[in-house]
């Protein structure tokens, strides 16, 4: 890829941070639908602590994730309005700012075994893609813990036209492949991506993870880790699991020492994910810049 490219923070537990409901089970779709305002500051300052990609607040507008709560008829307006909010703000940035379409697991976070088929997921992507296309310069199908969802995800989004990204997540494994056990050769194999990243886990599961992905693929890689402090294994946010708490010992300085370490072992795109704000984005621009 020649140079870096330096993702945004978490948006989720951000906006947690300044005021929205301290709640998985609606978490970053809440602001969407009670202060949509919100999203759009989280995003203008991630542009404005130097982030080069912007991820759409899509992560939990899918119409699994609202039905229980009565709002399935709603996961269009609320995901053509992520796209719509990140668009705008990447557009004011003053700068060439991308905007990346974000593609969650639709069957839980940390899920190895999605208790949906291949098809079913990719109909269910097809339409997220649909409502996020207008707005966005790639997807990134992220935080994907079994191969079959990673590959119904990124065959979705290559029907868009568009790049894309796909991001196994580490969180309750080994870090020696996926959740579901899938070796990050085979991940790779499988997904029909442009690169191939590592988020939301643990930083140092991270550094040890991200040789294995290295050798696995010759695809640019990247890594963006989140600063849970004990999360247990088998979370599931959506079923009413109350929420980690934030680390305390990965304030902007030492989660930038990591992810220096990161562009060492060969990564191409970093950033942050849960609990990595905006101060932790300009810390790592200044780094690169440096």
């Amino acid at each position: 890829m020649g140079t870096t490219t330096l993702l945004d923070g978490g948006m989720g537990q951000e906006l947690i941070r300044r005021g929205a409901p301290r709640s998985a089970e609606l978490w970053s779709a809440w602001a969407m639908l009670e202060d949509p305002e919100l999203v759009a500051t989280v995003h203008a300052d991630y542009a404005s602590a130097g982030a080069d990609v912007l991820t759409t607040n899509s992560y939990a507008t899918f119409v699994d994730r609202l039905r229980p709560h009565g709002l399935a008829d709603r996961a269009e307006e609320l995901t053509r309005l992520a796209g719509s909010l990140a668009r705008d703000a990447a557009d004011a940035a003053g700068r060439d700012v991308r905007v990346a379409g974000s593609l969650p697991p639709l069957r839980h976070s940390y899920n190895p075994s999605p208790d949906a088929a291949y098809a079913q997921l990719h109909d269910e992507y097809l339409q997220m893609v649909g409502y996020l296309a207008g707005h966005v310069d790639l997807f990134v199908c992220e935080t994907m813990g079994a191969c079959s969802e990673a590959r119904a995800a990124a065959d979705a989004a290559r029907t868009s036209g568009k790049p894309v990204w796909v991001s196994f997540t580490l969180q309750g494994g080994d870090g020696q492949g996926l959740l579901d056990g899938t070796p990050f050769n085979e991940a790779c194999s499988a997904a029909d991506a442009d690169a191939f990243l590592l988020n939301c886990s643990p930083p140092e599961q991270i550094s040890e993870a991200l040789p294995l992905l290295r050798q696995a693929t010759n695809l640019p890689i990247g890594a963006y880790a989140n600063a849970f402090h004990g999360m247990p294994v088998g979370w599931r946010g959506r079923d009413g699991s109350p929420l980690p708490e934030a680390r305390t010992d990965l304030g902007a300085d030492p989660y930038t020492r990591v992810v220096m370490q990161w562009l060492d072992m060969g990564a191409d795109i970093v950033g942050g994910c849960c609990e990595i704000g905006p101060e932790h984005i300009a810390r790592i621009r200044q780094a690169l810049d440096a």
